[in-house]
């Protein structure tokens, strides 16, 4: 009997149980089960090379050279959709504007921290996710400075100093938590109300540019096919200049990250950002993390820079960009 059949069987079936789900994730738009394989192609790539690398080992010749080739093609792709992002060697707008995207969750018990950080770096626009009404509340006190008062035109010529981020527009979305939009720059209109989504005008240097905060579902077998399926008419008609940033539930190589960015003729902002931590969702790998917070731009924006930032009470970490227009 070959003492090395049953160490092949064990190993075949390794590489079977992890490809399988890595192969189906690169027809994730024939099916949303396939989509959420996609979610976890990076994880799956580095379980997979291992045994790629030991079953070359285990063979001879023309067999060692299939699995050796198959690492090296393995290796190659999990080095290209895990560079960091890649500014634009043209770059050439001259004026700027921060962004920062938020999940705040709900179950965040430090506020203060959130709120201070934002007071110490000031953003143009934030777009936030799963807030309470708890959170909301203290959000709401950014409106105005305080005590403070300055003059107005209007009658009785005097009102609150406008605080730190005075306009603000929430929209109510499941149990976790409402989705919302803060500015500094005031709202062309009054925002509207999506499945998951608000959609705002902001006016910026006397320009109304589109902001669309938004929530995804987790994916299949939950409702996020459902709610993309509603959401992808009205992207279509959103004009440009168009930003839509949130927690999508999704990678950026996901079909659903693509089929939004094909309906809001918007472009996926390049580079691999781990935006949460599945030590809740997934207790037995605490160290889990997936790049699941996106932002979409239209060609009218350039993103100068974009990073993670440290994490501010949430299971999400915060993204923080300079966009130029």
């Amino acid at each position: 009997m070959n003492t090395k059949r049953p160490i092949f069987i064990f190993f075949y079936i390794i590489l079977f149980a992890i490809s399988t789900p890595l192969i189906l994730g690169f027809l994730n738009f024939l099916h949303p089960l396939f989509d959420s394989f996609s979610h976890f192609r990076i994880h799956l790539l580095c379980m997979v090379l291992p045994i790629l690398l030991i079953l070359s080992l285990l063979h001879e010749r023309i067999h060692r050279a299939i699995y050796l080739t198959l690492l090296l093609l393995s290796s190659i792709y999990l080095y290209f959709i895990s560079q960091p992002f890649q500014p634009n060697s043209a770059y050439s707008k001259t004026k700027t504007f921060k962004h920062m995207q938020f999940n705040l969750n709900f179950r965040n018990q430090k506020m203060e921290k959130f709120i201070d950080f934002i007071k110490k770096n000031p953003m143009d626009i934030i777009t936030l996710q799963e807030i309470t009404q708890e959170h909301k509340e203290k959000l709401e006190k950014l409106k105005v400075d305080g005590l403070a008062l300055e003059l107005s035109k209007d009658f009785p010529f005097v009102s609150h100093k406008k605080g730190a981020y005075p306009y603000q527009a929430y929209c109510n979305f499941r149990a976790v938590g409402a989705v919302a939009i803060l500015s500094k720059h005031p709202f062309e209109t009054e925002a509207v109300c999506l499945d998951g989504a608000i959609w705002a005008k902001v006016m910026l240097d006397k320009r109304a540019i589109n902001v669309l905060s938004t929530h995804l579902y987790w994916p299949y077998p939950h409702q996020q096919p459902a709610q993309v399926e509603k959401l992808l008419p009205i992207l279509e008609g959103i004009p440009s200049p168009l930003i839509i940033s949130g927690d999508f539930n999704a990678v950026s190589w996901s079909h659903t990250v693509k089929e939004m960015a094909k309906a809001s003729h918007t472009n996926i902002v390049n580079g691999l950002r781990w935006s949460i931590h599945l030590n809740t969702q997934l207790p037995i790998l605490p160290f889990m993390m997936l790049p699941i917070d996106q932002l979409l731009i239209s060609k009218e924006f350039e993103v100068k820079s974009i990073k993670v930032e440290k994490g501010l009470g949430s299971d999400h970490l915060p993204i923080v960009s300079e966009i130029g227009y």
